[in-house]
């Protein structure tokens, strides 16, 4: 586990805090604190103690400034790619680095070396930030279904 991640798990034990998975992963990802984070996913439906919808997370980020863009599904990847509806994306998909490493625990040399992602496994949500995994899962066999880039919003600029 890294020291970000224990910083937040000080904070989670501190609120008395549980299924709290996408807080500290929001949090690390936006580098926003952990109670910034908690709040705004409270104000878009999460509950004290319960997990919450990804689409949630993403309102959420949105509310905190940034953005995310889906660079790998495995659902989408693993298809067969003649049946697929979009067989470009298919094909970037399996060409990914993020198709490589199938779980935590072996996805972490192709990790990037910058950025912040979200990623998602069937049940939990974890986030890597600067080529590091910022979770208790780090040396687990957890597979991966989804990676999403977190990247700041852009601001229009005033005329």
């Amino acid at each position: 586990m890294s020291d970000l991640f224990r910083k937040m798990e000080r904070r989670s034990n501190k609120w008395n805090e549980r299924n709290d998975c996408t807080v500290k992963a929001l949090a690390i990802a936006t580098g926003k604190t952990y109670e910034q984070a908690h709040g705004a996913l409270a104000l878009r439906g999460r509950n004290f103690r319960k997990g919450t919808t990804m689409s949630a997370v993403w309102k959420a980020a949105r509310d905190l400034g940034f953005t995310e863009k889906e660079i790998y599904c495995r659902y989408f990847s693993e298809r067969d790619h003649l049946f697929a509806p979009d067989k470009e994306r298919a094909k970037k998909m399996r060409r990914s680095r993020w198709a490589k490493g199938k779980t935590i625990k072996s996805i972490k040399p192709y990790l990037p070396k910058r950025g912040a992602f979200l990623i998602s496994t069937s049940t939990h949500v974890l986030c890597v930030r600067a080529g590091e995994v910022h979770d208790w899962t780090s040396d687990r066999r957890h597979r991966i279904v989804k990676v999403h880039h977190i990247t700041r919003a852009e601001v229009p600029k005033k005329k």
